[in-house]
């Protein structure tokens, strides 16, 4: 009996990462793959200039260039359904606005978002759409919610996280933009952002839909390598790539124990997302590019002598 317990308890912990392995999907010319949404692909040219949107053909849908009537592009997202969101800034004014566009890139709405300048967006299971940022007509003194969440009709339906409450050295919340990144992830039951709170390494939030801050997780290994997470399953499992690895390349979230573990037996190339509970990477051959949907089970935490 002794000789079970191992294989159960690893079976234990394995078991809501399995998952169907899915065909690998091939791209023709694809410039640049940067982020997997929903069953589409969003890809950069070289200078993040323009962005292509593919669809689950594996097609491009539409190309459309960051800047659009002195406005800057900050974050894109797709639906599941492939409905499109896209958050804007003009430049010179402080505020914001969500455009919704279909795989014609027509905008078929406009969510005004006033002085909360959505710099990460994302989608929820129910089509609802999540966002992270700061007001900008604060002046440092009041508090806001960094966490706003809308409905694809434009209507407000809620905020959460006081800055307050996981402020550290900085006045306002260092969103960030990252061109072909992510920081602002999904999952059944959170929102997970890759979050800047203090000089030095980022930090992983986790809060509940209702607002409740599940936790906050500093973004190194036990052996101070640096992390950036990648990808976040719909299961919660958060994935993060190791900057200058020396074995494992990821890392995976161990909210047991507060760290976040080394992990081998990825299939090589880059992590661009999730598809369920199973994680997509990238390889390239040529003029093609191959998507490869591995369950995260795949993924074993790396056994230290």
């Amino acid at each position: 009996m002794r000789a079970a317990l191992p294989l159960m308890l690893f079976l234990a912990l394995i078991s809501p990462c399995v998952a169907q392995t899915t065909v690998p999907a091939r791209y023709a010319d694809l410039p640049g793959v940067a982020i997997y949404n929903n069953g589409y692909v969003l890809s950069w040219d070289p200078e993040y200039t323009q962005v292509t949107v593919y669809n689950r053909d594996r097609k491009p849908a539409f190309s459309v260039l960051e800047r659009k009537d002195d406005s800057s592009t900050v974050m894109w997202a797709v639906d599941s359904d492939g409905i499109v969101a896209g958050a804007y800034q003009p430049r010179g004014l402080k505020e914001g606005r969500i455009d919704l566009l279909d795989l014609a890139s027509n905008v078929i709405r406009t969510i005004n978002t006033g002085s909360y300048i959505p710099q990460q967006v994302v989608f929820a299971l129910d089509h609802t759409i999540w966002t992270a940022s700061y007001n900008a007509a604060n002046d440092g003194t009041q508090d806001f919610n960094v966490l706003h969440h809308y409905a694809r009709t434009g209507e407000e339906l809620g905020q959460a996280l006081p800055w307050s409450q996981i402020s550290g050295d900085f006045t306002h919340p260092v969103i960030g933009i990252i061109r072909g990144g992510q920081l602002l992830y999904v999952a059944n039951d959170r929102i997970g952002w890759n979050a800047a709170l203090h000089p030095g390494p980022r930090t992983w939030v986790e809060v509940s839909f209702s607002g409740v801050l599940l936790g906050k997780y500093e973004l190194k290994t036990p052996d101070g390598l640096s992390l950036f997470p990648l990808a976040m399953t719909r299961g919660g499992n958060v994935y993060a790539m190791i900057f200058k690895s020396h074995s494992a390349r990821f890392a995976v979230l161990d909210r047991s124990k507060g760290v976040w573990q080394k992990v081998v037996g990825d299939p090589g190339g880059g992590l661009i997302g999730s598809e369920g509970d199973n994680l997509v990477f990238f390889t390239r051959n040529g003029a093609w590019t191959t998507l490869n949907f591995v369950p995260c089970g795949w993924l074993r935490v790396e056994q230290t002598p």
